[in-house]
């Protein structure tokens, strides 16, 4: 437990952020129900918006994670690469089955005959199927969460958790998320992310509590 809240407090910039966002997105949807969060960020877009969400959302696609731990590799960082390999197989395993065992309509499907109230992006695919969670979310989350750990300036916290959570809002822009769905994709990537961490770092975390995690990998 010391282990978990030493490198929690070592990476507050992205954290507490993340815990500000799960509380405020519990509240929302005590408020707030499904179709209107979903309707509240969905509605306000321009031609514009249409054109930055559809390249923001790749931030969340499995390529790109695939890019950092080709990075990695090149860096011959063997021990991070696996760390980071072992959580893109976690997370993903995690969001196909929770996605085929729910198997939750998607907006442009839930919606049906009301279809009309939800934008779409005409040059994006829109699925109808299989929406929660949100894969696209989970990446993004897990992998800046990863970032976030291993970053020599921990500043950059908020800037990754910055980043996740615009990949989060343009799967919601572009019709193929509902809020619950990025909400708990979120959740699971971060969570993945951290344990798969401390689980292989564990040992060193333990014997050196004083050495930043980004020194135990060989970064700094």
């Amino acid at each position: 437990m010391k282990t978990l809240i030493t490198l929690f407090g070592k990476n507050a910039w992205f954290f507490l952020p993340f815990l500000i966002w799960i509380v405020t997105g519990a509240l929302l949807q005590m408020v707030f129900t499904h179709e209107e969060l979903f309707l509240a960020i969905n509605s306000r877009h321009s031609y514009w918006g249409d054109v930055i969400m559809t390249g923001v959302t790749y931030i969340g696609d499995g390529i790109t994670f695939g890019v950092m731990l080709a990075f990695i590799l090149l860096l011959r960082k063997y021990k991070l690469f696996l760390t980071a390999a072992s959580v893109l197989l976690l997370t993903t395993l995690i969001v196909q089955i929770a996605k085929h065992y729910f198997n939750e309509p998607r907006p442009i499907k839930y919606f049906g005959e009301d279809s009309y109230l939800v934008h779409t992006v005409k040059w994006v695919t829109v699925h109808g199927s299989c929406s929660f969670p949100s894969g696209h979310t989970t990446t993004a989350f897990a992998m800046f969460c990863f970032l976030a750990l291993i970053s020599n300036n921990k500043l950059t916290g908020i800037l990754f958790m910055g980043l996740a959570l615009l990949a989060a809002w343009s799967r919601i822009y572009l019709a193929q998320h509902f809020f619950v769905d990025v909400y708990v994709g979120s959740i699971i990537g971060t969570l993945c992310s951290f344990l798969v961490y401390t689980l292989f770092h564990q040992r060193t975390l333990k014997s050196s509590p004083e050495i930043c995690p980004e020194a135990i990998v060989g970064l700094t």
